[in-house]
């Protein structure tokens, strides 16, 4: 049995205990006056009755719960919160009318039957119904609400261990990387010894990328700025290994204030990683087109590449940056961010918007 299943299972038993258990316990004859528990017409109501609070609830616990709460969300589940209700009502009056009729029982107020031993006033559509089926509603929104919460602590569980596994297989993946840093300090000195600026500039870029890796992105969060700096090292040291006087096409747009903004380490690096990636060949040729934008309220970052269609990754590469960086992004913006993938022959874009 699938969770649906039991869900609705686990509801038709509560509200048949709800339901049916003051029908056993009542020793009257005829209960309330209005449909008798010997002939079973009192029976044939509250299943009915189980049925549609049972509707009722997985409705509102799955539908009238908006994702965001903003004016137009909030219409529509006041919408089809008035609709649910109204039907639901309607349904519930028709059939106990269908039933009074088919057990021969009092259609009207005042109506006598010789089945109806107590009170001669049959109660038709008053408070009652709509009032119980209020009482219904709420409670499947409070039902929906803790299971949205349950199911969001769970999700933020598994997204935890999930950047755990993935920062141990990174860590694994590294060469003893302090190791490797320092090494590269130390070549740097032998290249300006040697007065070659071009390995000299290649291994300061290098060497820059490595500390902002192990040093500076260690937190939870660091400036745009300085995230935009990193960015600007890959590229110019991704440009290093092409002619200098004809070199990919490459451009990097920025806008905004970088300075007083905050994102989550290396969250930007493996779009520009899969642009020089995918969007070069190894003849040099292909454009890259990057815009980053930032004001108060949202960081959007544009990367658009050449696609070259007959080149294909390895499966142990495709696809392992972008699905990481999806994760972190559930991570650190929760509900707080869009990421678009449009893929054409001749093309590959991404627009990523992060809610600041």
């Amino acid at each position: 049995m699938n969770r649906k299943w039991l869900e609705i299972a686990s509801l038709s038993f509560v509200f048949g205990l709800i339901y049916l258990s003051p029908i056993q316990a009542s020793k009257l004859p005829v209960f309330s006056g209005q449909f008798n528990n010997l002939d079973g017409s009192l029976y044939a109501v509250r299943f009915f009755d189980v049925m549609v609070s049972v509707f009722i609830v997985i409705f509102t616990s799955n539908y009238l719960i908006p994702a965001k709460l903003n004016r137009m969300s909030l219409l529509k589940v006041g919408i089809s919160f008035i609709a649910i209700l109204g039907v639901s009502s309607i349904l519930e009056y028709g059939w106990d009318s269908l039933t009074l009729r088919a057990f021969n029982l009092p259609i009207g107020p005042g109506e006598i039957s010789d089945k109806m031993l107590i009170y001669t006033r049959r109660e038709t559509m008053e408070l009652t119904i709509i009032t119980g089926n209020l009482l219904v509603m709420a409670s499947g929104l409070f039902y929906g609400l803790v299971r949205e919460r349950n199911q969001q602590i769970s999700r933020q569980e598994k997204l935890e261990i999930e950047n755990l596994a993935a920062e141990v297989k990174y860590l694994r993946s590294q060469i003893n990387p302090h190791f490797l840093f320092n090494t590269l300090n130390n070549i740097y000195a032998i290249t300006q010894r040697n007065d070659d600026n071009e390995g000299s500039d290649a291994l300061l870029r290098l060497s820059g990328l490595m500390r902002y890796m192990l040093y500076e992105s260690a937190g939870e969060s660091i400036s745009l700025f300085r995230e935009v700096e990193h960015l600007q090292n890959y590229i110019d040291l991704m440009l290093l290994k092409y002619k200098s006087d004809d070199p990919p096409q490459v451009e990097f747009q920025q806008e905004g204030d970088f300075e007083n903004q905050w994102v989550a380490p290396l969250i930007l690096i493996p779009f520009v990683e899969n642009a020089f990636k995918h969007g070069i060949d190894n003849k040099g040729k292909g454009t890259i087109k990057m815009r980053l934008k930032s004001d108060s309220r949202l960081i959007q970052f544009i990367v658009e590449n050449t696609r070259f269609p007959d080149r294909v990754a390895s499966e142990e590469h495709a696809g392992i940056g972008l699905d990481n960086v999806k994760r972190r992004l559930e991570h650190h913006y929760p509900n707080a961010h869009e990421l678009d993938i449009n893929l054409s022959d001749d093309s590959y874009k991404i627009d990523m918007r992060i809610s600041v």
